[in-house]
Parts: C-alpha cells; sequence; structure tokens
C-alpha cells in the first residue's frame, strides 16, 4: 500500500511510504530465530530499518507535537522520539549478537513510528 504523507514537503525528504513494505521490514527484524543470521544480512536489514525510521520520525514527531503538551501520553511518546536518533546513531557492533539485538530493537522502534506517524489504517487502533 503506498501513501502519501501530504504536500508538506518539509517533514520528510520521502513523501510517500510504502506501508507494506514498511511492515515487511519490521516483522523481518522481529522475527524470532533458532539461530543467528549472517552478518551480512543483519546489515541490509539495518539499512532498511535506518532508512525508514529515518523517513517516519518526523511525521511521527509532527503527530506527537499535536498532542496536550504536558499529558502522559505526549511525554511517553516524546520521550521514545527523542531517543530515536541516539538508537539510529549507535550502529550495529562488531558483533554477530550484539548486531541481532540492535536489529530487532530498531523494528520496535519503526513499528512505535509507524503507529505514530499519521498514516491512514497504520496508527493505534487501526487493526
Amino acid at each position: 500500500m503506498l501513501l502519501s504523507t501530504g504536500s508538506d514537503r518539509t517533514a520528510s525528504p520521502r513523501t510517500d511510504m510504502d506501508v507494506d513494505e514498511i511492515k515487511a521490514t519490521i516483522t523481518k527484524a522481529l522475527t524470532e530465530r533458532s539461530a543467528l543470521p549472517p552478518y551480512e544480512d543483519l546489515c541490509a536489514l539495518h539499512q532498511d530499518l535506518v532508512r525508514h525510521i529515518e523517513a517516519l520520525t518526523p511525521l511521527a514527531a509532527k503527530r506527537v507535537d499535536r498532542l496536550w503538551r504536558g499529558s502522559v501520553e505526549w511525554y511517553q511518546k516524546r520521550r521514545r522520539l527523542d531517543t530515536v536518533p541516539h538508537e539510529v546513531g549507535r550502529g550495529l557492533g562488531p558483533g554477530l549478537q550484539s548486531a541481532a539485538w540492535h536489529v530487532k530493537s530498531l523494528g520496535y522502534t519503526l513499528r512505535f513510528l509507524l503507529e505514530n506517524a499519521d498514516l491512514a489504517g497504520t496508527g493505534e487502533g487501526a487493526h
């Protein structure tokens, strides 16, 4: 499902997003595995996650900033958004286990951003 994020081109360099592709990336990142995947696979998945996170972060921030500032919901979501740049900036690390853990963490972050990016049919309560 390809959705336009509107005419506000200052919010993000991308103005349309493939929600199905984003959901597939989340699924790959959060899939439980009996063995760790090759480091190269984690690197490719990391690139996809970061690309989607960078596209969705401004959209989610815009929606969160429309909440009543000071409410519990605003505080929790704003706090989560504020950690995104630090999480993305850490990189995968040198080890396979740490890379797998970081990819999973980015998967949860991407899911949070998708739920809060105000894209039709992806927000909280949409199932």
